[in-house]
């Protein structure tokens, strides 16, 4: 979600959270730390708001099921969450031989799909959910 760059500069700044402290080996840099601190510095990294995010996966036991529809030349997409929760995890879309990332703002989002193309969605499966065609 926040990228390959933000995400091992969170895993540092999680194991170093001063980088004076990158070079210690002893254990010096061991803390306690709650998930809302991990938040706290991955929205920090990212400069995103992970809210959502951390609502959906870490703070309820369901996953979203992402439901599919294609109809014409669109391909309509809508994430279903537990409790109705805010969820706008882009998702990758495989059309052909073309990946296109589409944006889920509220939770929907449609996709212009030639007639006949093929179409797979999350073809690499980077989103932890339940299918639902």
């Amino acid at each position: 979600m926040i990228g390959e760059d933000a995400f091992l500069t969170l895993l540092r700044r999680w194991a170093y959270p001063d980088p004076a402290m990158e070079g210690i080996r002893d254990g010096r840099q061991v803390r306690f730390a709650t998930t809302d601190d991990f938040l706290h510095t991955a929205e920090e990294v990212s400069a995103s708001n992970l809210d959502w995010f951390f609502e959906v996966y870490l703070r309820q036991p369901d996953l979203p099921r992402l439901s599919s529809s294609r109809s014409g030349d669109s391909l309509e997409l809508a994430w279903e969450v537990p409790g109705d929760l805010a969820f706008p995890m882009p998702i990758e879309v495989l059309v052909g031989s073309d990946t296109h990332r589409v944006e889920m703002p509220g939770g929907r989002g449609v996709l212009f799909v030639p007639p006949g193309a093929s179409v797979e969605i999350d073809p690499l499966n980077w989103v932890l959910k339940e299918d639902r065609d």
